[in-house]
């Protein structure tokens, strides 16, 4: 028998590969046989919340006892990603194991892992660094999500929702995902307003991201990894999106505290990866030694990066959008909350 529920749990592991954030240890642990009965040996006190709902999808039955993990106990489940986790505000996780309700001629099954963040933002934000913006989606689900072949996310209000998959078809996956939307909380998938200030046209769907901490900033890209952008204090935070057709990237960095002297620090981080660096029109520019073409524009708490985007006048009409449109959103700030007070 512990062959058994030690091959189901490693079967969903090494089909997900190197994106699974479980160890497999950890998985493992909790891995029970297929055809267990949902809720058997589960303890009816401190159930988990979503416990009813995702126990209650047809075809599939809970097998084991959920497990949860709170601030102090992710280290011991995520495999060298807590980090970036508690940096966008992680609160609890409950992860569950199904398997199919009906026996299956081959090893079968799903893990479930719901993490439950600070703000539907910051589940956004963890769920935006998921995705490259190619990924399958269901159009019948407003729900953001994406549907991988071993691998499937949602970002449904505060929760952030990852499924490993393995030996299941096509159909069986998009199924479960239908009913899980439908069975978790009827909250929506919230972004953060300050996307209404990235340049519409030429925009790819679906690459949005919320950079929140230094451990983000830093895979975003290698510029947002120095020191003084702030990303490690939480005083700064960041919102990107890819355009076509290169894809290029912009990425809107809103200071909450500017860092003194910033201009100069940017054009030491353009030097130091760069050539031919310059300045012109408060825009400057680099680019790297295959011909990679970098921009930064600032203006008061919002600068504006460009990245790998050929045509100069392409980059700089896109950051003087961007800027214009964060500044106008700061002048209206002040406006909507004095009529949300009436």
């Amino acid at each position: 028998m512990k062959k058994k529920q030690i091959g189901l749990a490693a079967a969903i592991v090494a089909a997900a590969g190197l994106t699974v954030f479980a160890s497999a240890s950890a998985v493992a642990s909790a891995a029970a046989p297929q055809g267990q009965q949902a809720g058997q040996n589960i303890s009816r006190r401190n159930l988990p919340p979503d416990f009813m709902g995702v126990a209650g999808i047809a075809g599939w039955v809970v097998s084991g006892t959920p497990r949860t993990f709170a601030r102090d106990g992710l280290y011991g489940y995520v495999d060298g990603g807590a980090e970036i986790f508690l940096q966008y505000g992680f609160q609890s996780l409950t992860v569950y194991e199904l398997v199919p309700e009906k026996p299956a001629a081959k090893v079968k099954g799903m893990i479930l892992e719901i993490y439950r963040m600070a703000s539907p933002a910051a589940a956004f934000g963890i769920f935006s660094t998921r995705r490259e913006g190619n990924e399958t989606v269901l159009p019948g689900i407003k729900t953001a999500h994406w549907i991988g072949e071993q691998q499937t996310n949602l970002v449904k209000g505060d929760l952030y929702i990852n499924i490993l998959s393995s030996g299941c078809t096509q159909d069986e996956v998009e199924t479960f995902v239908f009913s899980l939307d439908r069975a978790l909380p009827a909250a929506e998938t919230s972004r953060p307003e300050a996307f209404s200030c990235m340049p519409e046209f030429s925009l790819i769907p679906g690459t949005e991201r919320y950079i929140c901490g230094d451990v983000a900033a830093a895979s975003e890209s290698p510029l947002l990894g120095a020191d003084f952008w702030g990303f490690k204090e939480g005083i700064t935070e960041a919102y990107s999106a890819k355009y076509g057709p290169g894809p290029s990237k912009l990425i809107l960095i809103h200071f909450k505290q500017p860092p003194g002297n910033l201009l100069n620090k940017v054009l030491a981080l353009f030097n130091e990866y760069l050539l031919d660096v310059t300045t012109m029109d408060e825009i400057m520019q680099g680019q790297t030694v295959i011909g990679r073409k970098f921009y930064f524009g600032w203006n008061g708490p919002n600068g504006i990066l460009v990245l790998d985007e050929p045509d100069p006048k392409v980059a700089r009409a896109r950051i003087q959008e961007a800027l214009d449109k964060a500044a106008k959103r700061l002048e209206e700030k002040p406006k909507k909350k004095s009529e949300e007070k009436k």
